[in-house]
């Protein structure tokens, strides 16, 4: 293989990897790569994609008669795109674990919720309206303090959904409420019958 050949293809793979992970440019990877891949840990995916896209300009621009200096850079850079390629697969694929993990939890414990006595369901619609709260809380002001505009979008979005289930737990409070008062009337009146 020429070493023009050698830079096409790798051009290529650079290419591949920009085009599978373009829309992921912003995410953060906090996996711990070697130092002699990658000068620092802890960025988002674009810095490490420029890092990338430097070693391939050195391949690109070395002048050497010596094959071992493009084979060594070579292997460099495929090493620098592997690693990527790995934490963002494992990155994603813990995360679809995380959330299918979080949702298999919420739906069971709606389940359970429902099928609490008005009384002790009463109460977990009360943790819920706090911890709703706290959430809202959290993402309006998270909102407020971030200072990339996407995410201050998406925060202020995800505070607007936690606000509206918040209104619905207050909803199902209120109208359980309202049931259990109607229930101890109908009791004391057949209380006062039975005397």
């Amino acid at each position: 293989m020429t070493v023009q050949q050698l830079i096409q293809r790798l051009d290529q793979k650079v290419q591949q990897l920009y085009q599978a992970h373009l829309s992921k440019r912003e995410e953060k990877i906090f996996a711990k790569f070697d130092r002699t891949l990658f000068s620092e840990n802890g960025q988002n995916v674009s810095f490490y994609l420029k890092e990338i896209n430097q070693t391939l300009d050195r391949i690109k621009t070395l002048e050497s008669n010596d094959s071992n200096h493009y084979n060594f850079l070579a292997e460099r850079l495929l090493a620098q795109c592997s690693v990527l390629s790995e934490a963002l697969v494992r990155k994603n694929t813990h995360l679809t674990e995380s959330q299918t993990t979080t949702k298999q939890t919420i739906q069971k414990s709606q389940h359970s919720i429902h099928k609490l006595p008005p009384r002790e369901r009463l109460e977990k619609y009360y943790e819920a309206r706090e911890q709703l709260n706290n959430l809202y809380r959290q993402h309006k002001d998270l909102a407020q303090a971030e200072k990339n505009n996407d995410e201050k979008i998406r925060y202020a979005q995800l505070a607007e959904v936690y606000k509206k289930r918040q209104q619905k737990c207050q909803d199902a409070i209120d109208l359980l409420e309202e049931y259990l008062v109607f229930k101890e009337e109908v009791e004391n009146r057949e209380n006062t019958e039975n005397k």
